[in-house]
Order: structure tokens, then C-alpha cells, then sequence
């Protein structure tokens, strides 16, 4: 299995600044989160389609997507990714994992009561849309290399 990779590498690999990411998600170190391969059996419990899982522990995510990571292949792609789960630690620090997981499940479960599929309900957590919008203020500042 591969070693885990640092987000702040991952961001700069992907060739986005870390110190305006450091300023965006205060409470989240960039270089102290780790982003390793996610085992087997956690990924046998996620949909088709997801690619990283983040917990107060770190960024789980699929071997792919890891070396993807390790090569800066789609610096736009990968250092969004990477924001997106730094948001969702940012977010385990505002609220709390419990909270944090209430309401996401809450919305999630919300939104499939009223008869959306996946990831229509998905989609619809407040706290998927905060990290897809922050993730979307961040571009590539330059060459990686």
C-alpha cells in the first residue's frame, strides 16, 4: 500500500498556494493532515464514485486518486479535492464530530425522504455545498514544477 501524502505536498504538487488555503480554513494545518490509501473495507462501505473520505484523523482516498495526487496530473481536479476534504476538517473543528455527523446524516437522510436518489440528497448537504464552495475559490497559481 502507498505512503500517505501530506495535503500541503498535495497542494503544492497541484500548484496551489497553501498559505491563502491556510487563510480560508484557519483551524486546519495543510502539512499535518495526512492523506493516505484508504483500506479495502472502507472503501467497500462508499458509493460508486467517491474518491476521498475525511475524518478528524486525515483524507482517505481511492490508490487512483492517490497517485493522481503524487503526479500533479490534473492540478485543478486534485488541489479542489484536496481543499474540499481540508473543508470538512475545518468543519470537524466548528462543530464537533458529533455535530458534524448529525448533520450530515441529517441532511442527507432529509433529502432522501423527500425522494432524492443519492446524489441529488448528497448534493444537498449544507456541509457538501460549503466545501464544494470553498474548494471552488481555489485555482492553480502556477506551475507545480
Amino acid at each position: 500500500m502507498a505512503e500517505a501524502l501530506s495535503a500541503g505536498d498535495a497542494l503544492v504538487l497541484a500548484g496551489f498556494d497553501v498559505a491563502a488555503v491556510r487563510r480560508e480554513l484557519a483551524s486546519v494545518e495543510p502539512y499535518a493532515v495526512e492523506i493516505r490509501p484508504a483500506p479495502r473495507w472502507l472503501q467497500a462501505m462508499w458509493a460508486r464514485g467517491i474518491a476521498a473520505l475525511a475524518t478528524p484523523w486525515g483524507v482517505f482516498v481511492r490508490e487512483p486518486v492517490l497517485s493522481r495526487l503524487r503526479q500533479g496530473a490534473e492540478p485543478a481536479r486534485d488541489g479542489r479535492l484536496v481543499v474540499h476534504e481540508l473543508t470538512h476538517l475545518e468543519q470537524f473543528n466548528r462543530l464537533g464530530a458529533f455535530r458534524h455527523l448529525g448533520q450530515y446524516l441529517g441532511d442527507y437522510l432529509r433529502g432522501r425522504w423527500r425522494r432524492l436518489g443519492h446524489w441529488e440528497a448528497y448534493r444537498q448537504v449544507r456541509l457538501e455545498v460549503e466545501a464544494r464552495e470553498v474548494a471552488s475559490r481555489f485555482h492553480p497559481t502556477g506551475s507545480a514544477r
